[in-house]
């Protein structure tokens, strides 16, 4: 690509800060091959609106080094060496390099395209639809299991599991013996925050109604059949006790992290009015979380990503104001590593993440991955700028522009703030007294402007 020089210096006034960075981060590597697949009218609008740069649309391309040279010279005063053209030996190395790595690319894109396909396929489906996927003999082992009549042709077999399945809860308590904590919990997820397909390494069998299209761990539950599960668990109260008890403490374990046995049992009490002692809580923790049981010590109880860890959780934690849940949703909702409750901003950054990723094709399951990821690095974090050094990470690692635009920033930011944070006890960083003094003083900062030009 041949750059027009005095087109490109023309437009360096109009560049945002983002086009700034991102041919800064260039001149300062001093790569003579520069080969991305941003989408360079999300990244850099400027030098596309200006006719520089071509609108890729995630397409791979190649940033000319006469334009990093350029803005060297003319922005950055010539503070990085002249970049040179590369030689036949460095392009070969760098094909050979970008071969290997495109290679792995295609096959988690072809994976990708695969579970794409099958929720679209497979989504929002009822049982029968389900049902009708096996084979004949395999809905007459399913009756067997419960006790149902069999019949020789297939559709009738199936009209007489549905209609069985959904007269009463006979069949469906029997199918909620069979499951284990893990399956159930994954079902408790999928009914609070309406979603319909998860991911079970242990895979499905026919007789538990969750449908397993080809990968054998990813299982879709039939909305009619989580609507009757709805019913059961409202009419019960829940579908297992102690499922209850393992979301209270996951919930718990999530806001808090590093986890004072104290604070667990006030909000225990305040939740379920009765006591959690001491000898209650080491029982289920080996019961149910046997592996935290060498992260018990003293009166704390220390997350599973920290188990290597050795901490003065004392000194570190013991004078914390700590949030306390006030109801017992408050707490279950957290049982998602990843839970941040739901705004603008968290939607938003979704949508931004996305225009900021790599690659022409981006699925929703990698924007959700990615998205969980990072909430899940910001509750651990001790500040935005320490989170948002693993934004940079991201960024290395050909997962996302190198320099988010700055929309992503500022959304970071805002979903930041709204993260129940492990350092400050539970508590968002919306929530502290300095951060309410420092939102009452930018608008009263406001509406001094105001009143000036008036």
């Amino acid at each position: 690509m041949t750059i027009n020089e005095e087109k490109f210096i023309a437009v360096l006034p109009k560049l945002n800060n983002t086009e700034h960075v991102y041919l800064s981060l260039l001149a300062e590597r001093g790569l003579n091959i520069n080969r991305d697949s941003i989408r360079t009218e999300v990244v850099l609008p400027n030098l596309v609106e200006a006719g520089i740069i071509p609108a890729t649309k995630g397409a791979m391309f190649f940033m000319p080094i006469e334009m990093i040279n350029i803005y060297n010279q003319h922005v950055l005063n010539s503070k990085f060496p002249e970049i040179q053209t590369p030689t036949e030996e460095e392009i070969e190395k760098e094909s050979a390099a970008f071969e290997k790595n495109i290679a792995q690319y295609n096959e988690q894109m072809k994976m990708e395209e695969q579970i794409d396909t099958m929720i679209q396929t497979h989504g929002n489906k009822t049982l029968k639809a389900h049902l009708n996927h096996f084979t004949l003999e395999d809905l007459k082992a399913i009756a067997m299991f419960y006790q149902l009549d069999i019949k020789d042709d297939k559709q009738t077999q199936i009209n007489t599991i549905h209609e069985s399945f959904f007269k009463d809860f006979t069949m469906l308590e029997k199918m909620l013996k069979y499951m284990d904590y893990e399956l159930l919990l994954n079902i408790e997820n999928a009914l609070q925050f309406d979603y319909d397909n998860f991911t079970y390494m242990k895979g499905a069998t026919r007789e538990i109604f969750l449908y397993a299209p080809t990968f054998n761990e990813i299982l879709f539950l039939p909305s009619d059949v989580a609507a009757h599960i709805k019913k059961y668990q409202k009419q019960h109260g829940y579908l297992n006790k102690d499922i209850e008890k393992i979301k209270f403490y996951r919930g718990i374990f999530n806001i808090y992290g590093f986890t004072r046995i104290d604070i667990m049992q006030q909000v225990y009490r305040k939740l379920y009015q009765e006591a959690l002692t001491r000898e209650m809580i080491l029982k289920d923790i080996q019961t149910f979380f046997p592996n935290l049981v060498p992260n018990i010590k003293e009166n704390w109880i220390k997350h599973e990503l920290y188990s290597h860890q050795q901490l003065n959780l004392d000194e570190m934690f013991s004078n914390m104001e700590y949030y306390i849940p006030q109801s017992k949703e408050a707490v279950y909702r957290y049982i998602l590593n990843a839970y941040v409750e739901p705004s603008n901003h968290t939607r938003e950054l979704k949508i931004e993440l996305k225009r900021n990723m790599k690659g022409e094709e981006i699925y929703n399951q990698q924007v959700e991955a990615l998205y969980s990821e990072i909430i899940e690095t910001f509750r651990v974090t001790d500040s935005f700028e320490t989170a948002f050094e693993f934004i940079a990470d991201l960024g290395a690692k050909n997962m996302i522009s190198v320099v988010p635009t700055e929309r992503l920033t500022r959304l970071l930011n805002d979903v930041y703030t709204e993260v129940r944070l492990w350092r400050l006890g539970g508590k968002k960083v919306s929530e502290m007294p300095e951060f309410k003094r420092s939102k009452i003083q930018v608008v009263q900062k406001k509406s001094k402007k105001k009143k000036k030009r008036k």
